[in-house]
């Protein structure tokens, strides 16, 4: 899968579903993962899976759909 980033600024104008203070606080959206996704997904993009962490915590991972524009 291609790789795609988003600007800081846009992930910080997308409402999510779950929310962190820390993550708030410092990236200024209530959770990256979900951000991100509904970002990449495009026009019309809804959140199919809220964020969901491994055991350590490393890896943090939400999906959704849009058209991908």
């Amino acid at each position: 899968m291609p790789v795609r980033s988003i600007p800081a600024g846009i992930l910080a104008e997308i409402k999510t579903a779950t929310q962190s203070g820390f993550i708030k606080a410092r990236f200024g959206t209530g959770s990256v993962a979900e951000a991100a996704a509904i970002a990449a997904a495009g026009r019309g993009a809804r959140l199919i899976s809220a964020r969901a962490a491994s055991q350590d915590r490393m890896a943090i991972a939400a999906i959704a759909e849009g058209d991908g524009e």
